[in-house]
């Protein structure tokens, strides 16, 4: 694939990824999954075209939208989990297969504390409107949960893709 194809394609993920995020923040019902489809778009560059075309798309991503629509902090939960993560992910199935789940859960687990932390302290938006403990640990019990399957659809994804997607995608790509 030339160069010129590999930028115009990882443009065109860009605007379309930028187009989710806002979509998503206007209407914050959609917020997780415009972020987890936004995230395809960065998985189907690195598949393919590698190489560190899929992390600027990650990062024009983030920065468009949050130029775009810096009300809604869903750039923020993109920029630190969906946008990075199938990045990551890439890296962490290179290891030995026993120790996967071991590192995406302590990587979920920073990126979780890094993102109530950064809501809470350095924008200074509540993630809890009460201080109950309960609701603390009920909600990260369920973030946990939340990524398990978030790492299984992004498998399941790229499954899809080089089974039914890729071969008609494939004269295009060329």
């Amino acid at each position: 694939m030339s160069q010129t194809k590999k930028i115009t394609l990882s443009a065109m993920m860009v605007a379309l990824g930028t187009a989710f995020m806002i979509i998503g923040a206007v209407f914050e019902v959609l917020d997780l999954t415009v972020c987890a489809l936004a995230s395809l778009l960065v998985v189907f560059i690195y598949l393919e075209i590698g190489s560190y075309y899929p992390w600027l798309v990650w990062i024009c991503t983030t920065l468009a939208s949050g130029l775009l629509y810096p009300a809604s902090l869903l750039w923020v939960e993109y920029a630190l989990i969906f946008g990075v993560y199938p990045l990551m992910k890439s890296y962490i199935e290179k290891l030995p297969r026993w120790s996967w789940l071991i590192v995406k859960l302590v990587y979920a687990n920073l990126v979780i504390w890094a993102l109530f932390f950064i809501c809470e302290k350095l924008l200074g938006v509540p993630f809890f409107t009460d201080e109950a403990r309960w609701m603390r640990i009920l909600t990260y019990i369920l973030t946990n949960v939340a990524f398990v399957a978030y790492d299984f659809f992004i498998t399941v994804m790229v499954r899809f893709y080089y089974e039914k997607l890729r071969p008609r995608f494939k004269r295009f790509l060329k």
